[in-house]
């Protein structure tokens, strides 16, 4: 059975941090998916379009799909996002994945690295805004340094917004840490000491995710609460 796909318009573009762009587009009527998803967009190629993944950083109450894509040297996908012009259209699936909040959960703890930070947005946002919960939420996002923070403004608005939303930038390679509102360290330093009775959302390389998995689940983290998606 052959796929449904659509078109979306781009409407948005700009560069977030180094490297890092922002897009939205329009959403094509009858598209449907839930907060942490992705898409395949298809790339242009010379006779064929090749497929790339990227998850959805908006939520479904909004009236735009918003993608965060980190720009890679040689990358078929980033390279040709963001070529795109303003009104350009691109062809996409429909949503995939099945890296979604669990509605039973007691609490929610994420964890992102780079470009990992968008399903989590998502995440994030849908719980405060769309859910109302009053469910502590709490956020752990790792960059290299200052030049690779993004969407802070953003975060900085939930958290005085919603009591119960609270977050930390974790700077692995930080050169002034005084100049930003940030930790030292990699997320796997800034984890704490007990991790009992929470979700656990991650997101990032693979050596993150097993790395945070394994701590988290020494540190008292039910295997089963953790859910994650490697980039």
């Amino acid at each position: 059975m052959e796929q449904q796909t659509f078109f979306a318009t781009l409407s948005k573009k700009k560069e977030i941090a180094d490297h890092v762009i922002e897009l939205k587009f329009s959403k094509p009527e009858g598209f449907e998916y839930k907060a942490g998803q992705f898409v395949q967009f298809y790339i242009p190629q010379e006779e064929k379009s090749v497929l790339r993944s990227y998850s959805i950083s908006s939520i479904p109450a909004d009236n735009y799909l918003e993608f965060c894509i980190k720009i890679v040297e040689g990358g078929v996908g980033s390279t040709y996002l963001a070529q795109m012009n303003i009104e350009d259209k691109i062809e996409l699936s429909g949503s995939k994945g099945h890296f979604v909040l669990n509605s039973n959960a007691i609490s929610h703890m994420f964890v992102a690295t780079g470009a990992g930070l968008a399903p989590i947005m998502g995440m994030i946002r849908e719980e405060l805004e769309s859910n109302a919960s009053k469910k502590q939420l709490h956020l752990l996002f790792g960059v290299r340094s200052e030049k690779n923070i993004f969407w802070n403004d953003k975060l900085d608005e939930l958290t005085k917004k919603y009591e119960n939303f609270s977050y930390d930038i974790c700077l692995s390679r930080a050169e002034d840490i005084a100049s930003c509102k940030a930790v030292e360290g990699r997320v796997t330093a800034n984890l704490p000491k007990s991790l009992s009775e929470t979700d656990f959302y991650l997101c990032g390389s693979a050596e993150m995710v097993m790395e945070v998995r394994s701590l988290a689940i020494e540190r008292g983290a039910n295997a089963k609460d953790i859910h994650f998606e490697i980039f």
